[in-house]
């Protein structure tokens, strides 16, 4: 008995499927299999690194999905992070809380903060939005650099928090770090993929294209937009709680406007509405710093001065945003489709619609 084709859609569970074609559930496969191994195969620098990739990566989700998929501009994502990050001080050093209560409060403070951040989005849409979230990040900031006075031993120094351990299972070491960061990743990618082929999801993308539009076909407006942003805000919590735990130390100076940018600066290189943009951005932007800075141990001496690798990295990130939104403004995420189309084809220019499939 025939079937449609790869190509054809008839009905609404085809157009809903995430891996239609038979090698993308090998590619997937094989990615799963070299991230596991891959471990074994590299420095423990390089594993850091990845480390720092997957925990950013489930912020930068959270960024896509208010931004990429609701159209909701933020630049107080950092402020999110935060959030997680001072709630994981606060329960683990004053009250002794264990890692399994730790992270749901961070994400329960998160949501709370995204629903009141989200409330002006009611009123307000744009540049006049952004400004709002903007304040809010120089808010918490504000509040966090007065606990880290009171608290910390001085006010530039950091708070230190103990590794953090589910029953016996200390998480402690880049490499345990390592599988835990990369299945709690998988399980959050699983999750938002799932959520955009939801009615949160479709509802969030008819807003982004014409929100008119969107309350027109009887969307509730109020409760997806504040859907969004507590959704947004509590993966990003998480992220700064994991990474806090990650880091064992928690200061008010890593949380600045710059990591905002950055955060925006990852789904635009990314590519804006993919999850797939979401990782590959995060991945992306959480490298580039340390490239240039192994770049720039190959040039003479008086290149390698601390300030010009800060300055030139600080300005890669503005110059990666210009490039993308010039050149390819689908970002990552559209080159590798056109790559995948490519071979798909070859070695024909267009692939005929095959109807048939046995």
């Amino acid at each position: 008995m025939s079937r449609t084709g790869y190509n054809l859609r008839t009905n609404y569970l085809e157009s809903n499927e995430v891996i239609r074609r038979p090698y993308q559930k090998v590619l997937v496969a094989m990615v799963l299999a070299v991230a596991v191994l891959l471990p074994a195969a590299t420095s423990t620098f390089f594993v850091h690194l990845l480390n720092l990739c997957f925990l950013s990566a489930i912020g930068a989700l959270g960024l896509m999905l208010l931004t990429g998929f609701c159209g909701q501009i933020s630049l107080g994502h950092a402020a999110f992070l935060a959030v997680g990050a001072f709630t994981t001080v606060i329960l683990t050093v004053h009250v002794g809380a264990p890692f399994v209560v730790v992270i749901p409060a961070a994400a329960v403070t998160g949501a709370v903060l995204g629903f009141i951040i989200g409330l002006p989005s009611l009123r307000f849409r744009g540049v006049y939005l952004a400004i709002i979230t903007l304040a809010m990040h120089y808010t918490v900031i504000f509040l966090a650099t007065s606990y880290q006075a009171n608290f910390a031993k001085s006010a530039s120094a950091g708070i230190t928090i103990p590794d953090p351990s589910i029953g016996p299972l200390v998480i402690k070491g880049e490499y345990t770090w390592y599988y835990f960061s990369l299945v709690l990743l998988t399980l959050v990618t699983i999750w938002c993929v799932n959520l955009i082929r939801t009615r949160p999801g479709r509802a969030w993308m008819a807003i982004r294209d014409r929100d008119i539009a969107a309350e027109a076909l009887g969307i509730n407006l109020t409760r997806y937009k504040l859907m969004a942003f507590m959704v947004s805000s509590t993966l990003a919590s998480v992220s700064g709680s994991l990474l806090a735990y990650y880091s064992n130390v928690v200061t008010v100076e890593t949380y600045t406007i710059d990591l905002a940018v950055i955060y925006v600066a990852m789904i635009i290189v990314g590519g804006m509405g993919s999850i797939l943009g979401a990782l590959m951005g995060a991945i992306f932007m959480t490298l580039l710093p340390f490239g240039i800075d192994g770049l720039f141990s190959y040039l003479p001496r008086e290149w390698r001065y601390g300030s010009t690798v800060f300055g030139v990295q600080v300005g890669a990130v503005g110059i990666c945003i210009i490039l993308f939104l010039l050149i390819e403004p689908k970002g990552l995420a559209e080159i590798w489709r056109r790559i995948e189309t490519y071979f798909d084809r070859w070695p024909f220019r267009y692939r005929p619609l095959d109807t048939t499939r046995h």
